[in-house]
C-alpha cells in the first residue's frame, strides 16, 4: 500500500512548481533590466514573452490551489525586488512621461500653474533641464490632476530628476504589494495570489522601468478598498478621494460606496478632494489642464471610443465610457461584497476598454485587484496589451496600434472573459461539474 504524501512533501512539490514559473519570470525580467531593450523591439518582446509564460503558468497553479509558505513568499518578493533594481536605474527615454512629471514639479515650485503653462512656450525655456526636457506633447498643458501634482512635488524634493520620481514610484510599488498581501490575509484568501502583483511583467515594466504615476493612484485605491472592507469608512473615503485626485478613473466605482459610507464620511472625502484642487483653481474654474484636449484629440488603442466618437462625437463617447464603468459597478454593488477584488477591477476595466487612450500603464490600476480566479481575463489583458508597444517601432507611420495587435490584445481578453462566463454558468447550474 502506498502512503499518502506528508505535509512537508506536499509543500516541497508546491514550491518546485512555483519556482518552475520563477525560472522563466526572474531571469527574463532581470535580463530585461540589464539589457534595456528599446520599447517595442524584438528583444523587448522576447524577454517579456518569456516572463509572461512563467507568470501565467504560476497563476494557473495558484488558481488550482498552490499555496506557498510564508518563507517562499518572502523569497518571491526578494526576487521581484532584484529584477526591479536594474529597471529603476535605467535612464528615461526622451519624451517619457516621467520627464513631464519633473517639468510639472518645476512649474509648481516656480509658483506657476501646470494647467496654464504650455511647455513649448519660449517664455518658460529657462525652466527646462536635462531631466525635464524634452517632454511629450509640449503644445498642451499638463493633464495630471492635483493629487498627481502633489506626488510630483514630494517625489522631487530630494532631487528634481526622473530617478527621484522612479524611486518614489518604486516605494509606492512596495507599499502596494504590502497592502495586497494584508488584504489577502485578512480575507482568508490564498496568499499565493500576491504573485499576481509581485511577478506581473506589466507592473515591473511600467513602475520600475518607466516610473508611471498610476501606481500611486492604485496604492490609494487598494488602501481604500482594504479599509472599507475592514469597516474603516473614514479612512477608506479619504483614500478613495486621494485616488480620484491622482486620476479620475476610480469615479466609476462610486456605486460600490453607496450606503456603505455614511454622509459624514463622504463629506470628509469630498473635503480632501476640494482641498487638493483649491490651490490650483483659477478664478473659480476647475483646473482641468489639457484633459479636454485629450478627449477631443488624442487616441491610442481605444477602438470602441474611436468608433463611437466618429459617429456621435467625443462627448457622447466619453459619456458611454463612464456609463459602462458605472453600470458594471452597480451590478457589483448588488452582487458582491467590498472584500471581493473583482468588484473593484471589472468596473474600471469596463471604463478603460471604452476610453480614448488605453496605454498599457493604465492597467496598473487593475493590478492590485487581480488576485482571484474571477479576474483572470483581466490578468491576461495585462499581458496581451504589451503588444501595443510595437507602435513605438513604427517609424514614419501614423501613431496607431496595428489591426493585428488590436486583434491579439482584445481577442485574448474577449475569449478569456467568455470562458470565465461559461465556466461560472456551468458551476451555477451544475455544481458537480
Amino acid at each position: 500500500m502506498t502512503s499518502a504524501p506528508d505535509d512537508a512533501t506536499t509543500s516541497m512539490r508546491a514550491n518546485h512548481r512555483l519556482w518552475a514559473g520563477g525560472a522563466f519570470v526572474g531571469p527574463a525580467l532581470l535580463a530585461f533590466g540589464l539589457i534595456r531593450p528599446d520599447d517595442g523591439s524584438a528583444p523587448f518582446f522576447v524577454l517579456l514573452g518569456l516572463a509572461a509564460v512563467g507568470y501565467l503558468a504560476t497563476l494557473h497553479q495558484v488558481a488550482n490551489g498552490l499555496r506557498p509558505s510564508g518563507r517562499t513568499l518572502i523569497a518571491c518578493a526578494v526576487l521581484a525586488l532584484v529584477w526591479r533594481v536594474p529597471m529603476l536605474l535605467a535612464p528615461p527615454e526622451p519624451g517619457a512621461d516621467v520627464r513631464r512629471y519633473v517639468w510639472d514639479a518645476r512649474l509648481v515650485r516656480a509658483g506657476l500653474s501646470p494647467y496654464s503653462v504650455v511647455p513649448a512656450d519660449p517664455a518658460y525655456a529657462h525652466l527646462r533641464t536635462g531631466e525635464s526636457w524634452p517632454v511629450n506633447n509640449p503644445d498642451v498643458p499638463s493633464p495630471y490632476p492635483p493629487g498627481a501634482q502633489l506626488f510630483f512635488l514630494l517625489a522631487t524634493t530630494p532631487s528634481e530628476s526622473a530617478q527621484a520620481i522612479k524611486l518614489a514610484a518604486l516605494l509606492c510599488d512596495a507599499l502596494l504589494a504590502l497592502v495586497v498581501w494584508r488584504a489577502l490575509v485578512a480575507s482568508g484568501a490564498n496568499p499565493g495570489w500576491l504573485l499576481a502583483y509581485l511577478w506581473s511583467p506589466l507592473v515591473s515594466l511600467e513602475v520600475a522601468r518607466h516610473g508611471h504615476l498610476d501606481v500611486v493612484g492604485a496604492l490609494c485605491l487598494a488602501f481604500a478598498a482594504f479599509a472599507l472592507a475592514r469597516g474603516r469608512a473614514l479612512t477608506g473615503s479619504i483614500g478613495f478621494a486621494l485616488s480620484v485626485a491622482v486620476k479620475p478613473l476610480p469615479i466609476v466605482l462610486l456605486p460600490l460606496l453607496w450606503r456603505r459610507v455614511s454622509p459624514r464620511h463622504a463629506v470628509a472625502g469630498a473635503a480632501v478632494l476640494v482641498a487638493l484642487y483649491l490651490p490650483f483653481g483659477d478664478r473659480g474654474r476647475v483646473p482641468l489642464g489639457s484633459m479636454p484636449d485629450v478627449i477631443d484629440r488624442f487616441r491610442f488603442n481605444g477602438p470602441i471610443f474611436s468608433g463611437l466618437a466618429a459617429v456621435a462625437g467625443p462627448a457622447t463617447a466619453t459619456a458611454f465610457a463612464l456609463a459602462a464603468g458605472l453600470a458594471v459597478a452597480i451590478w457589483a454593488r448588488r452582487r458582491l461584497s467590498l472584500a471581493a477584488p473583482h468588484a473593484w477591477a471589472w468596473p474600471m476595466a469596463a471604463a478603460l476598454v471604452c476610453a480614448p487612450l488605453v496605454y498599457p500603464w493604465y492597467l496598473v490600476w487593475l493590478a492590485p485587484f487581480l488576485v482571484a480566479p474571477q479576474t483572470m481575463p483581466l490578468t491576461i489583458w495585462t499581458v496581451s496589451i504589451l503588444g501595443t508597444y510595437v507602435t513605438w517601432q513604427l517609424v514614419g507611420m501614423p501613431w496607431a496600434v496595428p489591426a493585428w495587435a488590436l486583434l491579439v490584445e482584445y481577442g485574448a481578453l474577449l475569449v478569456a472573459a467568455l470562458w470565465l462566463w461559461r465556466r461560472d454558468r456551468l458551476l451555477r447550474f451544475h455544481p458537480g461539474v
